[in-house]
């Protein structure tokens, strides 16, 4: 009996050892299986899931400075647009100026549109100008004139003063009834000659509080 005692106690030392040693090898693989994967999970949550949304950080102030380079561009772009049509404009005022006297020139300017009246064939009955008109950037500057000769002689007359370099308009052009003079029809005309010339910039600001002072 004691004999069958001892087998099977050397049957169960030998069950649990052989357990024992399969649960241990299956334990072993499951702490070698951790130890692969600790350092991945380790890996994600300590270094790659930052960088992560660090990244997309990056990529939200990427987005950013590019619609500001994007930004910046289309202002320059503007820019050079701009000065190209402030250019144009500078030039346009640059040949406008051609065309309208400055203050110092207008007394030259009225002698000169006399002088065309003699030499035309005209008599210079009277001469006068009158006062300035301002505008908004420039002033009208009439001159009330009446002269005696024949028809032909007013229309030389009219012609040249079309063609004088600076910008002169002719307005209310009023005619006598000719009266026959040695052996010619000569008659008596009046018109208005309007010429013009820029404000500088203090007439242009001294205009504009005028016509806020009118407005109000």
């Amino acid at each position: 009996m004691a004999l069958d005692i001892q087998k099977i106690q050397a049957s169960l030392e030998k069950f649990l050892d052989s357990k024992v040693s399969r649960l241990e090898m299956k334990q072993k693989m499951l702490i070698a299986g951790a130890a692969c994967i600790l350092p991945c999970v380790a890996f994600f949550f300590l270094a790659y899931s930052p960088k992560n949304a660090e990244i997309k950080t990056l990529e939200t102030q990427k987005a950013g400075i590019e619609a500001e380079i994007r930004k910046v561009e289309k202002i320059a772009s503007d820019l050079d647009k701009h000065k190209a049509e402030m250019a144009e404009v500078e030039k346009q005022f640059a040949e406008a100026s051609l065309l309208l006297p400055d203050q110092k020139e207008i007394p030259s300017l009225l002698a000169t549109i006399s002088g065309q009246a003699t030499i035309s064939g005209l008599d210079v009955l009277s001469f006068k100008p009158l006062a300035e008109k301002p505008q908004q950037f420039y002033a009208e500057i009439p001159v009330d004139i009446a002269v005696q000769g024949s028809y032909h002689n007013v229309g030389i007359f009219l012609d040249k003063i079309s063609k004088l370099p600076r910008v002169v308009s002719v307005n209310n052009i009023k005619m006598d009834t000719p009266k026959q003079m040695g052996g010619e029809m000569i008659l008596n005309s009046t018109f208005q000659l309007v010429t013009y010339r820029f404000l500088d910039p203090a007439e242009i600001e001294a205009s504009a509080k005028k016509d806020v002072k009118k407005k109000k």
